[in-house]
Order: structure tokens, then C-alpha cells, then sequence
């Protein structure tokens, strides 16, 4: 978070102009997304069997910004971010040459993130570059599967909502009146839940995501 910060600072820094943020941004990025890998949230497979951690996906957010407060912004929004990873099989070789042969010996696991969450954010700096923190109260949807392996079935987590807390911080530069780039780093804290008929219980977990793409004004 330090490193975000000092990063982010940069923009207000090297803008060329005072006026306050817009009354809105929107922003579209690409995004490198964490995705849960605790017991309840991925199917029971073997310990030595790879899970994915991280998956590509897509961000976004709406943010309006309605009041300022001497060098603060304050920004009412929501952001999304969704994504998907699948692991890859270990595998076995065995033979040489012409006659050599390569077998998994895992199976391979899909998990899958969906994140809806309000966020309310403190702003700083103006209409041409401005770094935020911000945090909210949401939902994330997960969903994890893993592929028939040998004598062993598929298995699956089935897709479910559960409550987030998200937060992070990134900033925003514009090179354009209406056109900028911005980054985030946004950290998702899926709460622990407790066996139901059709979902098994999950322990509390915590993911990063890194997005950068455009923005507008």
C-alpha cells in the first residue's frame, strides 16, 4: 500500500491545473484477478493438486464525486471485477525417446469470481490527475470445479453470493479532456460461511486484484 501511494501521488503532482475533480469517471480496465483458494471455496481435491490463484479478467466502476472538502474529494461509486482461472495438471513422464509418455497425475480445477461492491472514496488532487483510497460493503459470487481424473468424478463448488468487504486505492491521470488511463489495486475479503444444504463451509480469505485501463470524464 505504501508503493501504491507513492506511485499515485505522481498525479496530481504533475498536472497542469488546478480545478476540482469532474462530477463523475467511469472506468473500464483489464484486470489480473485473485481468486480464493481455501478449503469451502474450491472442490476437496488432493493436497498436491495445483489450484488457481490468480485468473485474467475484466473491472469497472462508476464514481461521482459531490463534494469537496478542502484538499479532499469525497467519491460515491460502485466498482465490479470479474474473473476467471483454471490450474494446470501435474504430470508423470515416463519412457525415452520415441517411447516416451506423459500422464497427468492431478486433475485441473476452474474457479470463477463475480464482485458487486458500493464503494465510498476520499480523492486527491484535481480535474487533470487524482490518486483515492476507497473501501465498501458488497457481494462476490464464487464458483470453483474440477475435471474427472481416473477413477475419481467431477467435482463442484457451486456458484453462490457471499459478503465482501473490498478496498484499495489506484489514481487516474488525462491526457485528454475527456480521456485518461488509470490503475487500482483492490483487495477482496470473502467472510467465512458457515455448511448449507447445497454449499459447503468456507474459510475466511483475502485477494488481491491489479487492473489499469482507461478512464472518463
Amino acid at each position: 500500500m505504501v508503493v501504491l501511494l507513492a506511485l499515485a501521488a505522481a498525479a496530481p503532482a504533475t498536472a497542469q491545473t488546478s480545478a476540482r475533480l469532474p462530477w463523475f469517471a467511469v472506468d473500464l480496465h483489464g484486470a489480473w484477478v485473485g481468486l480464493p483458494t481455501a478449503e469451502g471455496w474450491v472442490p476437496a481435491v488432493p493436497a498436491a493438486t495445483p489450484l488457481p490463484g490468480r485468473g485474467w479478467g475484466i473491472a469497472g466502476g462508476v464514481t461521482v464525486y459531490p463534494l469537496k472538502l478542502g484538499v479532499m474529494t469525497l467519491g460515491i461509486g460502485a466498482s465490479m471485477h470479474t474473473g476467471q482461472g483454471t490450474s494446470h495438471a501435474l504430470t508423470r513422464t515416463t519412457g525415452t525417446g520415441s517411447s516416451e509418455v506423459t500422464t497427468p497425475t492431478t486433475t485441473t480445477v476452474t474457479t470463477r469470481i463475480t464482485s458487486l461492491v458500493p464503494q465510498l472514496s476520499i480523492n486527491f488532487g484535481h480535474k487533470l490527475g487524482w490518486s483515492y483510497l476507497s473501501a465498501g460493503y458488497g457481494r462476490s459470487k464464487v464458483g470453483s470445479s474440477s475435471e474427472a481424473f481416473g477413477t475419481v468424478l467431477a467435482l463442484t463448488t457451486p456458484e453462490a453470493w457471499n459478503a465482501a468487504i473490498n478496498f484499495g486505492g489506484g489514481a487516474k491521470w488525462f491526457m485528454k479532456p475527456h480521456l485518461g488511463a488509470g490503475f487500482d489495486v483492490r483487495f477482496t475479503k470473502l467472510g467465512s460461511r458457515a455448511p448449507t444444504d447445497l454449499l459447503p463451509s468456507a474459510k475466511r480469505t483475502q485477494m488481491i486484484t491489479l487492473s489499469v485501463g482507461i478512464s472518463l470524464q
